[in-house]
C-alpha cells in the first residue's frame, strides 16, 4: 500500500483522536453517584439523631494507659425516640444522663459492630438535648486510637502518647458518632502531668495547675469536623513556630529535636500561602502543628490543625540526613496539608469516596513540588507511581477508585495505589482536559459550596462541569466507578483505495 499523502494522514490522525475520544467518554454501564444528602450516606448509625458539639474532659494516666473521662454531647433528636445508637469500642460506661436529669440510660455494646445503645425510661422528644457519658477508655500499646510510644533518649526510655483515628477509631477514645458525615464541633480539656505540653486541634485558652503535680488544660473548640480528624498528642514535648498570614504554624517534637523540624516549618509556611490561594478559602483554624511521633505508626495523618508525622518523615538532620530527604519531607507535608481543605474542610460522605481525599492530595502534593522546586521535576519522577498503580489496575483483583464499602473494617482496605496513584493521575487528566484555570475555578466553587460540610464524587463533577463548560460527568464515572485502564487499539488496512480504521477498547 503507497502512503497516504501529508493532509490524508492528518485526517485519519483526527478521526482517531475524535474516535478514542468518543469510546473514552462512554460510561459502559458505569451509572454516576448522586450528591451529598446526609440521609442517604451510607453507615451504620441511625440519623434520627446527629451530634453538634462535643465537650470533653480527658484524664490520661500515662503509666498505666488508663483513660477515664467524662463527655458532654449536645444532640439533636431528629423524631422522638427512646434509644440511640453510637459508636464504642473497649469502654466502660459509668453513667449515662440526659438534660441534667436523673433519667438514666441503659448501656447495651455491641463488640462486634463497636456501638453502644442507650435506652432511656422515657422518649427523647424531637429538639435538642443534652446528653452527659461517664466513661473510661483504655490507650492502646498499637497504633491505633490513642496509643503510646516508648522511645530513647540520653537519659533513659521516656513516653509519649498520640492519637490515630481513621477511618474509625475515634471510638475507641470517647462514645461518638464515628462516621464521616456526623460533622460536630469539639472542645476538649486534658488533666495531665504539669512536665507534660499536650497538642490539639485548636490552640490553648486556659492552663491551670490542679490536684497534686497535674494541670488541666482546656483547648479552644473546634469548627465542625468529621470525628477522625480529632488529634491529642501528649509528652515531654517542645514546639517551635512561625507566622503565616496570622496563622501560627508549629513543628512540634520530643525534647532537643526542634532544630531538626526547621525545613519542616519553613516549608509548611510558603505551602499554606499558596494553598489559601489556590482553594480561594483561607484555612479557617488559628494554629497549623505539625507533630513529630517516635514510632506508633508509619507516615502521617491529616488531623484538622495538628497532622501527626512519622518523625523519620517531617524531621531533618543537616548533619546526617541526605539531601534527597528534604523532596520526601516537602511532599509529605504537601500532600498532608492539601487534606486540610480536601478532607477536613470538605470531607468525603462515607469511605467509598476516599479517593476524592486521597487522590486530590496526591496531585496536588506533586502540583506544589513542581511550584516550588521545579528542579526537581516531580511529574516525570511520579511517573512510576502511575505505572504502578495501572500494573496493580490490570489485574483481575483490582477495583475501581470509587468502591462501595459496607463499614470501617473495608474502609481500611481502601488505602492502597489505585485510591491514591490512580486517582492522582484522574485527576491530572481532568486538569488537563479543562485547562489549568477552569479546573482550579471548579475547586474553588467546590470548597465555597461544601465547606465544613461533606461531599461525593458527584458534587465535584458538578462544580467542574458549571467552571469548564464540558461535560466530566460521562467521562469521569467510567473512570472511577470501573476497574481497569481503557486500552484503545487502533489497526488500519486498505480496501482498494479506501483505508479504514478499526479501533477496539478493552480492558
Amino acid at each position: 500500500m503507497n502512503k497516504p499523502a501529508t493532509h490524508v494522514r492528518r485526517a485519519l490522525l483526527r478521526r482517531l483522536a475524535t474516535a478514542i475520544g468518543l469510546l473514552l467518554t462512554m460510561a459502559a454501564g458505569a451509572q454516576a453517584e448522586q450528591t451529598f444528602s446526609f440521609d442517604r450516606t451510607p453507615g451504620k448509625l441511625p440519623k434520627t439523631v446527629v451530634p453538634l458539639h462535643y465537650a470533653i474532659e480527658l484524664r490520661p494516666d500515662i503509666t498505666s494507659l488508663a483513660l477515664p473521662g467524662v463527655e458532654t454531647v449536645d444532640i439533636e433528636v431528629r423524631e422522638a425516640t427512646a434509644q440511640l445508637t453510637l459508636n464504642a469500642v473497649n469502654t466502660t460506661f459509668t453513667d449515662v444522663t440526659i438534660d441534667d436529669s436523673a433519667q438514666r440510660a441503659e448501656v447495651a455494646t455491641d463488640a462486634t459492630a463497636q456501638t453502644a445503645t442507650l435506652t432511656f425510661a422515657k422518649p427523647l422528644a424531637a429538639g435538642r438535648h443534652k446528653l452527659r457519658i461517664v466513661f473510661a477508655a483504655q490507650i492502646n500499646k498499637f497504633g491505633t486510637g490513642l496509643f503510646s510510644v516508648d522511645y530513647p533518649t540520653r537519659t533513659g526510655i521516656k513516653r509519649m502518647i498520640s492519637s490515630k483515628l481513621e477511618p474509625a477509631d475515634a471510638r475507641r477514645i470517647f462514645p461518638c458518632w464515628d462516621e464521616p458525615s456526623f460533622k460536630a464541633s469539639f472542645a476538649l480539656t486534658v488533666v495531665i502531668p504539669r512536665n507534660l505540653l499536650a497538642v490539639g486541634n485548636m490552640p490553648v485558652t486556659d492552663e491551670e495547675p490542679v490536684a497534686g503535680d497535674l494541670k488541666k488544660v482546656a483547648f479552644a473548640p473546634t469548627p465542625k469536623m468529621s470525628s477522625y480528624l480529632f488529634v491529642l498528642a501528649v509528652g515531654e514535648l517542645e514546639r517551635v513556630t512561625a507566622d503565616a498570614g496570622g496563622v501560627t504554624v508549629g513543628v512540634v517534637t520530643t525534647e532537643g529535636k526542634g532544630g531538626q523540624g526547621r525545613f519542616a516549618l519553613d516549608s509548611a509556611v510558603k505551602l499554606l500561602a499558596y494553598y489559601n490561594d489556590y482553594f480561594g478559602v483561607k484555612y479557617p483554624l488559628p494554629k497549623l502543628d505539625l507533630i513529630a511521633v517516635p514510632g506508633g505508626f508509619g507516615g502521617a495523618m491529616e488531623n484538622w490543625g495538628g497532622i501527626t508525622f512519622f518523625e523519620s518523615r517531617l524531621l531533618f538532620d543537616p548533619a546526617i540526613s541526605a539531601e534527597t530527604a528534604r523532596r520526601g519531607i516537602f511532599a509529605i507535608i504537601a500532600h498532608e496539608m492539601a487534606h486540610m481543605w480536601f478532607g477536613d474542610l470538605v470531607t468525603m460522605a462515607w469511605w467509598d469516596n476516599l479517593w476524592l481525599n486521597e487522590g486530590f492530595a496526591s496531585w496536588m502534593a506533586t502540583k506544589a513540588s513542581e511550584q516550588f522546586y521545579p528542579e526537581w521535576q516531580g511529574w516525570l519522577n511520579g511517573y512510576g507511581a502511575k505505572q504502578f498503580a495501572m500494573t496493580l489496575d490490570a489485574r483481575r483483583t483490582s477495583h475501581p477508585v470509587q468502591q462501595p464499602i459496607a463499614d470501617h473494617s473495608e474502609a481500611v482496605t481502601a488505602f492502597d495505589a489505585i485510591t491514591y496513584n490512580k486517582g492522582q493521575a484522574l485527576i491530572r487528566m481532568l486538569e488537563t482536559y479543562l485547562g489549568e484555570q477552569a479546573f482550579r475555578d471548579g475547586i474553588r466553587k467546590y470548597m465555597a459550596a461544601h465547606a465544613y460540610s461533606n461531599s461525593t464524587t458527584a458534587d465535584l463533577w458538578q462544580a467542574l462541569e458549571s467552571s469548564g463548560g464540558k461535560t466530566i460527568t460521562g467521562i469521569a464515572a467510567s473512570f472511577t466507578e470501573q476497574d481497569g485502564v481503557p486500552l484503545v487499539v487502533a489497526e488500519a488496512d486498505c480496501v482498494g483505495a479506501a483505508q479504514r480504521l478499526t479501533l477496539r477498547q478493552g480492558r
